[in-house]
């Protein structure tokens, strides 16, 4: 059986090619691709800015589909029809591995043995994928497989926002509206009634934002943050910050943007030798909290349960959709950062 890819053979080089399926181990599932985000990890792989990953490698790691072939040892009741969205986060459980420490204390996102497919193991920019059986998830009946594509990235930004226990009451800054922004903008909404307030320089994702249900839409490349801030809320500052771009000046506004006793979310992915200058004495006094978030574990079935009860919707955050044959256009229209571009969808 033959299988259409677009193998990153090395930074910044996208070969097309046309590869045998391996046979499927008996714990493991064969996956017909239906659809696949394009995220920034995967413009980081083609950057070479992944220290981690291993070339040649088939990137795409948030996608749905259609399980085609089942391991004679699959136990969770999956069968061939099934359509699955997939976590491809594989820990010590989903490797079969003998439990390591963080596996053993359910910080499974922190194995010592992690995988991910579409970073480590080739993924989903491919018309059929192998995964764990361990790692796919039912898709309820009315959830489309293209919604059910953006069950990781919602289930990452749940992880995330589970140390923020948001309250109707909060004043919440989000900077930075792309998939990931709009995605958090979109929870807060549907399970809140807060304030929000977000940040965003391109005006289509000031606009996505503002048919989501944020509240004060801000432009940084022309609005005065500091000062609107201070007026939305009584000069105290905000109570939660989420900070969804990724670079050391908006990380650091994020945690300046702070009321006393606020929580900052560190969710964008910087470049690792990215520093800021903190001031102690603030975080002290203030009782300021700081969280980063990795990855989604434990959160893949409520982001499905989210989808399935139809009070936040993704689908309008696309933007584009690409089959795999265009994959350098799609990965130079989301690098060209111009307007009316956000979330691009593979779609074998």
């Amino acid at each position: 059986m033959l299988n259409n890819v677009a193998l990153f053979t090395e930074p910044k080089s996208i070969n097309l090619q046309t590869i045998d399926i391996p046979k499927i181990k008996e714990s493991e599932i064969l996956v017909k691709t239906a659809y696949c985000g394009l995220c920034g990890t995967d413009i980081h792989l083609y950057d070479g800015k992944v220290p981690f990953a291993n070339y040649p490698l088939v990137p795409g790691h948030e996608f749905s589909g259609e399980i085609i072939k089942v391991g004679s040892k699959v136990k969770n009741d999956l069968k061939i029809g099934d359509r699955v969205a997939i976590n491809p986060n594989l820990s010590c459980y989903d490797l079969q591995k003998k439990l390591c420490y963080y596996c053993e204390k359910n910080r499974k996102h922190f194995c010592v043995a992690w995988e991910a497919i579409g970073v480590t193991l080739n993924g989903a920019f491919a018309e059929y994928v192998i995964c764990p059986s361990t790692v796919a998830y039912k898709i309820p009946d009315n959830v489309s497989l293209k919604a059910a594509a953006f069950m990781e990235p919602l289930a990452c930004c749940l992880h995330g926002l589970n140390n923020m226990t948001i309250m109707d009451s909060d004043v919440v800054f989000i900077i930075g509206c792309g998939p990931i922004g709009l995605l958090m903008l979109s929870v807060i909404k549907a399970t809140t009634s807060c304030k929000v307030i977000v940040s965003e320089p391109v005006n289509s994702r000031r606009n996505l934002a503002r048919k989501i249900g944020a509240d004060v839409i801000l432009n940084p490349l022309s609005d005065e943050i500091v000062p609107i801030i201070n007026s939305e809320t009584c000069d105290k500052g905000v109570d939660v910050a989420i900070e969804c771009v990724g670079l050391s000046n908006t990380a650091k506004q994020a945690i300046g943007s702070l009321n006393k006793g606020g929580k900052a979310l560190i969710f964008g992915v910087a470049d690792p030798l990215s520093t800021i200058d903190l001031d102690i004495h603030r975080l002290y006094s203030n009782e300021i909290s700081i969280f980063g978030s990795f990855t989604n574990p434990n959160t893949n079935m409520r982001a499905l349960d989210l989808l399935s009860k139809d009070i936040l919707t993704p689908i309008p955050i696309i933007s584009h959709e690409f089959p795999i044959k265009r994959i350098e256009e799609a990965i130079s229209l989301i690098k060209s950062h111009v307007d009316n571009v956000n979330k691009i969808l593979i779609n074998p």
